[in-house]
């Protein structure tokens, strides 16, 4: 994906540069892993110090695939350069302190960062439960009252927001239903820039936006990918979508192997990431190689029908598995012989299945 990246993070600065941002808010996830590759770490780096030459300030929280301890060494010294790094701290005052921005003509906004909280870290006062919810209400109870205006100011904040819509491509918070939180818990604010689901979505009266990632991470990311650009002024915050146009679509097409080869249908597909169907009742032998000529990107292949039969197979073993020996054996004659077998021949079968229940068969 490092070569879609680029491409995205050349478009991103490009932006940032054309409409004057002032500053670039992102929040979480940063990497893909707590320790990610050179190569990652390479590209971040570069594209931060492409975005402060094009005359923005950064804010950046860290998200639930991020390392906050290496995130945040050297956070102090950057914020006077105009890279604000904000993680998680053990303790709950540590987290969340708010950072006031101001344009060329000296307009305020403040920032609320409101990294990932892992509840099973953060130290919290007088036995409270241990839950997403209470550890992000309470670094916002803590820190709210350190804004001059909270109805003016933007979270940011990496959670699952109760009624956001998932995809394939997020991993779990938590075990159950006790990763999500409330939308109550940002009323005060005039927005919140949500960041961990990769699906771009307006929530309650549209001041909750999760962006969504630039680019699709799984075959259940089809939908248009967007920025948000801000518009901060006196009367509030008003937010507009731009389109992200640079990353590789994902399709998922279905077909038989001679329709998925030949139809024009799937001709606006063949420069995706494709997941292929192959609806086929017998074996294709070298579907994969031969879907790959019209589909140099194809990540994923099944023939539906192979699968649909074992999985009917399995069911059939289940359920066989909890009958006796001998009616198996009797409805196998059953199914073989439907005439029926001689009195001779069953007396022959009771004998030896008899024999061989006993584990004195010869």
């Amino acid at each position: 994906m490092i070569p879609l990246q680029e491409k995205f993070f050349d478009w991103l600065v490009d932006l940032a540069r054309q409409e004057s941002i002032d500053c670039v808010l992102v929040s979480g996830d940063l990497y893909d892993r707590a320790n990610p590759k050179d190569n990652a770490i390479d590209l971040l780096d570069d594209v931060l110090h492409r975005i402060s030459a094009a005359g923005s300030s950064i804010v950046l929280i860290s998200g639930n695939h991020d390392s906050a301890e290496r995130l945040h060494f050297g956070t102090r010294f950057m914020s006077g350069s105009g890279l604000h790094i904000r993680t998680e701290r053990r303790d709950v005052g540590a987290i969340g302190h708010p950072i006031t921005l101001r344009d060329k003509d000296g307009l305020e906004v403040e920032i609320l960062p409101l990294p990932y909280l892992d509840p099973e870290r953060v130290r919290l006062s007088g036995g409270a439960s241990r839950t997403h919810e209470s550890v992000l209400r309470a670094v916002i109870e803590t820190q709210v009252g350190l804004l001059k205006n909270p109805s003016r100011a933007i979270a940011m904040s990496h959670a699952f927001v109760t009624g956001g819509e998932v995809s394939d491509s997020e991993r779990n918070l938590t075990i159950g239903g006790t990763g999500s939180v409330p939308a109550s818990l940002f009323d005060p604010f005039g927005y919140a820039a949500l960041g961990h689901l990769h699906r771009p979505q307006e929530m309650g009266d549209g001041r909750l936006v999760y962006s969504g990632t630039p680019m699709s991470y799984s075959f259940s990311e089809e939908h248009e990918k967007f920025v948000r650009i801000l518009d901060v002024t006196k009367n509030g915050i008003a937010s507009s979508k731009v389109p992200s146009t640079t990353g590789r679509p994902v399709a998922t097409l279905e077909g038989t192997m001679e329709d998925l080869l030949s139809s024009s249908q799937f001709e606006s597909k063949v420069e995706s990431f494709v997941r292929a169907r192959v609806t086929d009742s017998n074996f294709q032998v070298g579907a994969m190689d031969r879907l790959r000529k019209r589909f140099p990107l194809i990540l994923e292949m099944e023939q539906t029908s192979l699968s649909t039969q074992g999985a009917l197979e399995a069911n059939r073993l289940k359920e066989l598995a909890k009958r006796s020996e001998e009616d198996v054996v009797n409805e196998y004659v059953v199914e073989t012989w439907p005439d029926g077998i001689s009195d001779f021949e069953q007396s022959f079968l009771n004998d030896t299945l008899s024999s061989s229940l006993k584990g004195d068969a010869q």
